[in-house]
C-alpha cells in the first residue's frame, strides 16, 4: 500500500500479547494517532493467532516473546512459517540488544521494548516495517526475474554453441571465434549480474532512508520546525550520496575491467595532493577516528597519475575509517626515495583474518569478520587495479583487533621541467 492510502484505509494489526494490561496500553497508544486508523484483533496464545494469520489478511504483527504457548525466537519463525509476506514487530520487555538482533535475524523488522514505547513510536515502527516489507518483496521479485532472465539467457547461448557445432564441422575457425565471443558474453554477464546484487543488496538501506524521510516530510513537515526538517533532508542527501559513490565504483570498476582506463601521468607535488585528501575526508568523519599525516618528501613535483592516485589515498583511508567503528588514530605516511614513492595506510579498526588476505583485492570480496558493517567489496579491487597501472606493488599486514596497515610502492619520475 502507498503512503497515501495508510492515511485513508485501516492498518489491521494481529497483537499477540497475553497480558491484558499491556494489550490495553498498545491499543490506547494507538488511539492518540489522528492520520491513521487501526483494526486490532488481539490474541493471547500463539495458535491462536497463527489461525487467525491463516483465515484473515493483517497489515503488521505486534508480537510478544512470552507467550502461554511459546517463548523466545521460536515465536517470530512459527509467525513466519505461517505467513511469511506479513511483517513483524517484537514488542518485548526485556531490554536486551544481543535478543533484538537475533530477533531481526529470525524475521522480524523491529524491537521494540514495552515500557519505552509511545505512540509516535510504534506508529512509526509499524509504517516502517510495513514498508521495508514491501520493498524486501519487490526485490526479491526482481532478482528472481533477473535470475530466470539469466538462465534463459545462458540456456539459449548453450543451444545455440550446440547447433553451431553439429552445423558448422568443416568452420572450426569460425567456431574458435565464437567461442570466444560467447565466453566474453558469459563473463560480462556474470559481472551484470554481481553488480546487479551488490547493488540491489547495498541500496535496500539508503532507499529505506530516502523513502521514510521523504514520507515523514510529506505528512509533518507543516508540524515541525526548521531544524527537523533539515535533519531529514539530511538524511535523504546523505543516503543519495551513498547511492552515488556506489554507482561511481561500478562504473570505474567496469571501465578497469575493460582496459579503457588509461594512465596519464603529470607532474604532481605529492606533500600538498596527500595532505588535501586526507583534510577533505577527516572532514567528513562521524565515528571518532583522527586522520593524521607525515611526510618525509620534499616538496618537488613527481610524475604521477592524480585521478588514480586519488582513488588509491581515498579508497585506504576510507577503508580505514570504515572499518575502525570504535574510532581510533589513522595514520598515513609518505616516503619518497630516488626511483619510487612508498606510501603507507595504519589504523586501529577490526583487522583482516589471515585467510581472507589471498583474496582480498578482488572484486566483491571482502574479510569474514565485517559483520554488519555496509560494503560492496570493490574499494579494494579499485585500488589494485590503480595500483597496477602505475605498475606499482601493495601489500598488507593485519592482525585481528589490533589494525591494519597497506603498504603501496609506485615508480616515479621527477619532472624535468622544474
Amino acid at each position: 500500500m502507498s503512503s497515501d492510502s495508510l492515511s485513508i484505509h485501516f492498518i489491521k494489526i494481529l497483537l499477540v500479547e497475553d497480558d491484558l494490561g499491556d494489550a490495553d496500553l498498545i491499543c490506547e497508544l494507538l488511539e492518540f494517532v489522528d492520520s491513521t486508523q487501526f483494526q486490532v484483533t488481539h490474541s493471547r496464545q500463539l495458535q491462536d493467532a497463527l489461525a487467525s494469520l491463516a483465515e484473515n489478511y493483517f497489515d503488521v504483527v505486534l508480537l510478544d516473546l512470552s507467550l502461554p504457548d511459546s517463548h523466545g525466537l521460536a515465536t517470530i519463525s512459527q509467525v513466519c512459517t505461517q505467513a511469511p509476506t506479513v511483517p513483524i514487530v517484537i514488542l518485548s520487555g526485556l531490554e536486551d540488544e544481543s535478543v533484538a538482533i537475533d530477533a531481526l535475524h529470525k524475521g522480524a523488522q523491529d524491537y521494540l521494548v514495552k515500557g519505552q514505547v509511545e505512540s509516535d513510536l510504534l506508529v512509526r515502527a509499524i509504517r516502517y516495517a510495513i514498508e521495508r516489507t514491501k520493498i524486501r518483496l519487490l526485490l526479491n521479485q526482481k532478482e528472481k526475474q533477473l535470475q530466470m532472465a539469466n538462465e534463459n539467457l545462458e540456456r539459449r547461448v548453450e543451444e545455440r554453441t550446440t547447433e553451431l557445432k553439429q552445423a558448422n564441422e568443416q568452420l572450426r575457425e569460425l567456431e574458435v571465434q565464437l567461442r570466444q565471443a560467447l565466453a566474453q558474453e558469459k563473463e560480462l554477464s556474470e559481472m551484470k549480474s554481481r553488480i546487479i546484487t551488490t547493488i540491489s543488496h547495498e541500496y535496500r538501506t539508503p532507499l529505506t532512508t530516502i523513502s521514510s524521510s521523504a514520507e515523514m516530510l510529506e505528512h509533518y513537515r507543516h508540524k515541525w520546525d526548521e531544524d527537523r526538517q533539515l535533519k531529514h533532508f539530511y538524511r535523504i542527501r546523505t543516503a543519495v550520496t551513498h547511492m552515488t559513490a556506489l554507482v561511481n565504483d561500478v562504473l570505474f570498476l567496469n571501465t578497469a575491467e575493460f582496459e579503457k582506463l588509461e594512465f596519464q601521468p603529470a607532474p604532481l607535488n605529492l606533500v600538498s595532493f596527500f595532505r588535501e585528501v586526507v583534510d577533505e575526508l577527516q572532514s567528513t568523519v562521524t565515528n571518532g577516528c583522527h586522520l593524521t599525516f607525515t611526510s618525509l618528501c620534499e616538496c618537488i613535483p613527481h610524475s604521477l597519475d592524480a585521478k588514480l592516485l586519488r582513488q588509491i589515498l581515498t579508497n585506504l583511508l576510507s577503508n580505514s575509517i570504515k572499518y575502525s567503528p570504535d574510532g581510533g588514530k589513522i595514520s598515513l605516511q609518505l616516503a619518497c626515495e630516488q626511483n619510487n614513492v612508498m606510501f603507507s595506510c595504519s589504523d586501529e579498526g577490526i583487522g583482516i583474518p589471515s585467510e581472507d588476505v589471498h583474496n582480498l583485492f578482488e572484486s566483491f570480496s571482502r574479510a569474514s569478520n565485517v559483520g554488519t558493517i555496509a560494503g560492496t567489496g570493490l574499494g579494494l579491487s579499485i585500488i589494485k587495479k590503480c595500483v597496477d597501472l602505475h605498475g606499482g606493488q601493495i601489500t598488507v599486514e593485519s592482525e585481528v583487533g589490533v589494525g591494519t596497515t597497506f603498504t603501496v610502492s609506485l615508480p616515479i619520475e621527477r619532472d624535468s621541467s622544474r
